[in-house]
């Protein structure tokens, strides 16, 4: 019988208290004899923080295990179990005027169920609080800290106290659980407005829907956010105030490609006197293993050769600015339906030299030794010949004859 306790019965009180038969029973067996040690240390440990499913079921096989009777087992539970206590840390040190409170039901788990409390120090009267199911904090020798925030993804206080809208006066910002991206801590905003503070909707919404607490950027008087999606889509925004409101200064996301090179693209959206301004821009990506590259002596430009790993299916030119950013690449790896597969342009090693053309133009990448190095393009019936600067090499073209690629052509 024992073995077939329901944990609901477990989990609520009253559903318990009500079986006064069971109840009534188990008290007088336990007023007619002697608490034993093992049954003290029992109820001293339900006490302690006993009401996950998981401890309470352990210590009913403990029980069971010990044969004793499931009428104090029962008694126990409905007595001891369901008592929880709040345990409160005081968090101060970070205001001459305001403390915060914080008031917990079980410190053993990461997410507790809880209150944030600031209080006037002169009246001690309670300004705003919140209350969630999901806090967080780490103790500091055995103390909480308000004004620590490692964004986005280290440990943010419960309470921060900075100046959000640059006004010169500081305000609060209260963790109210984890509901920014992929489940992390947001808070509840509030501005110092005459003599007390007011809840702003328009800041709180910075603090729930990107990746935790926004930063505030005290020397540039902006504030900065980020989100993201999976590992390969990031976003990035600034934020001034102005007249009191949050203005978007720019938004910059990020991405990497789904097809090889797997350059890494860029979009910024930025906002200059009212007027919108949008760019794009490829950067190559960390896994790009480069086989030759050199700088062209006349713009700093810089030649690359490269694939993308050992498993890469393609051999590709790019040719990027200085500040590392894609200008032209080649080949444009497509998908080919017909063919169910990757496709891309054709490639053509032999003597030293690597060619390639597409629609505009004909290329040829040299490297004839001696530093005798760079870029032949023949466009429009016209030859432009761009040299390389031979300190800047790195590799060389003759590594390409043990590498197979499938739009590589080699004519040895």
């Amino acid at each position: 019988m024992v073995l077939q306790v329901n944990k609901v019965l477990i989990y609520n009180e009253r559903a318990v208290c009500r079986k006064k038969r069971w109840v009534q029973a188990a008290t007088d067996e336990t007023r007619n004899r002697h608490v034993p040690g093992w049954l003290q240390e029992v109820e001293r440990r339900l006490q302690k923080n006993l009401h996950t499913s998981l401890s309470v079921i352990s210590f009913v096989v403990e029980f069971i295990a010990m044969k004793r009777s499931p009428l104090t087992l029962l008694l126990l539970v409905c007595s001891s179990a369901f008592a929880q206590h709040n345990i409160s840390f005081k968090i101060d040190g970070f205001s001459n005027k305001y403390y915060g409170l914080v008031s917990v039901r079980d410190t053993a788990d990461v997410f507790k169920a809880g209150t944030v409390k600031v209080f006037d120090k002169t009246t001690k009267k309670e300004l705003f609080h919140t209350t969630s199911d999901e806090l967080t904090f780490d103790l500091h020798n055995g103390q909480v800290k308000a004004n620590i925030l490692e964004a986005p993804y280290g440990e943010q206080s419960l309470i921060i106290y900075e100046d959000f809208n640059f006004d010169g006066v500081k305000d609060f910002a209260l963790m109210d659980g984890q509901n920014s991206c992929y489940h992390g801590p947001s808070f509840q905003v509030w501005l110092a407005q005459g003599a007390g503070f007011k809840r702003s909707e328009a800041f709180t919404r910075l603090a729930q829907e990107y990746c935790g607490m926004f930063v505030v950027n005290q020397k540039d008087k902006v504030l900065e956010t980020m989100t993201k999606s999976g590992c390969c889509w990031h976003q990035f925004s600034r934020f001034k105030v102005e007249n009191g409101q949050l203005k978007t200064l720019s938004v910059e996301e990020s991405s990497l490609s789904n097809m090889e090179p797997y350059f890494e693209e860029v979009s910024q959206q930025t906002w200059v006197n009212g007027k919108e301004e949008h760019t794009l821009k490829q950067y190559m990506s960390e896994q790009a293993d480069t086989l030759f590259s050199f700088t062209l002596a006349k713009n700093g430009k810089q030649v690359v050769v490269f694939h993308v790993g050992g498993e890469s299916e393609f051999l590709f030119y790019a040719l990027c600015q200085k500040d590392g950013s894609v200008e032209f690449s080649y080949p444009e790896v497509v998908y080919d339906e017909k063919k169910q597969e990757n496709v891309g342009g054709v490639m053509n090693y032999g003597n030293g030299r690597l060619a390639f053309k597409n629609e505009e133009a004909s290329y040829e990448v040299y490297d004839e030794g001696n530093g005798k190095i760079g870029v032949k393009v023949l466009c429009d019936g016209k030859n432009y010949v761009f040299e390389g600067l031979a300190a800047s090499v790195k590799g060389g073209l003759d590594g390409l004859k043990e590498v197979e690629k499938k739009n590589l052509k080699k004519v040895l």
